[in-house]
């Protein structure tokens, strides 16, 4: 393994204990013993790799995890507490700065805006899910196909399409409020037998198990923005309790390419209370 791709990994594994994490008091300390690199020169790594440095990461992702929580009955100060911040003032102030609103206006345009899902779900109990996955950033129409790019070009070399049992996407982020250059989009395999090795990008995780709602949509991937209103409305419509995992969309098409585009299915799972 090169040096670059041996950086690329370590601050990697921050990123994502960030994104596990992100309600914690994290230090440099900490962070710096993940990565394995000592932390007088981890910030450095970790701003070369991300563009950004790990106090603005962590800020952004409390942030954004914040922004599904508003569709539902938890109160500011509980959703501000939640999400790792001490007082709801420098919550408050956090959140206007970054989206140029209160959380308090937010949450009211989200539940004024209710309307009548004609979408039903299913609810299920899901066991955690061990997954390869590549992580790309960008645009989803560009950072997906990337991610799936990455992912294909990983299972030709190994000679795996035999084990490839269920694809998931994980779209991060609402592309109605963060910006395009920083939506975060990750494509899932979940194999058949034991899980392949980790190699490059392709790193492993899991999906969480638990009750979730399970809504189809069935068509263009490039539609699933209209189904996660929909899906929006229902939260805030049935007052909806979330748990603090990202939504997950299970591609009911292994193989797409064969496949009429109005024809496509994707199930988009809801983590719930």
């Amino acid at each position: 393994m090169s040096l670059k791709q041996e950086y690329i990994e370590s601050v990697y594994k921050v990123v994502f204990y960030i994104e596990k994490h992100y309600n914690e008091n994290l230090t440099l300390e900490e962070l710096s013993k993940v990565a394995g690199f000592s932390k007088y020169h981890f910030h450095r790594i970790f701003k070369s790799v991300m563009q950004e440095n790990v106090a603005d990461y962590v800020r952004k992702i409390r942030l954004q995890n914040t922004l599904s929580k508003l569709k539902t009955k938890k109160s500011i100060t509980d959703i501000a507490m939640e999400s790792g911040y001490e007082t709801n003032a420098s919550f408050s102030k956090a959140f206007k700065k970054r989206f140029g609103t209160s959380p308090r206006e937010f949450s009211k345009k989200l539940k004024i805006q209710k309307g009548e899902s004609m979408l039903e779900p299913k609810i299920v109990q899901m066991d955690p899910i061990e997954v390869l996955f590549v992580r790309k950033r960008g645009d989803y129409k560009e950072s997906a196909d990337a991610a799936w790019i990455s992912m294909v070009e990983y299972i030709t070399k190994h000679n795996l399409f035999e084990r490839v049992a269920v694809r998931y996407g994980i779209s991060h982020d609402n592309p109605t409020i963060i910006e395009a250059e920083n939506l975060r989009y990750d494509a899932c395999i979940e194999f058949h037998g034991t899980l392949p090795k980790e190699e490059g990008e392709v790193l492993r995780k899991q999906i969480s198990g638990g009750k979730y709602a399970v809504f189809l949509h069935q068509g263009d991937y490039m539609l699933l923005g209209e189904t996660f209103k929909s899906v929006g409305d229902w939260i805030v419509a049935n007052n909806v309790a979330l748990r603090d995992e990202p939504q997950v969309q299970k591609y009911l098409d292994l193989d797409p390419s064969g496949i009429a585009v109005k024809d496509l299915r994707t199930e988009i799972y809801v983590p719930i209370v």
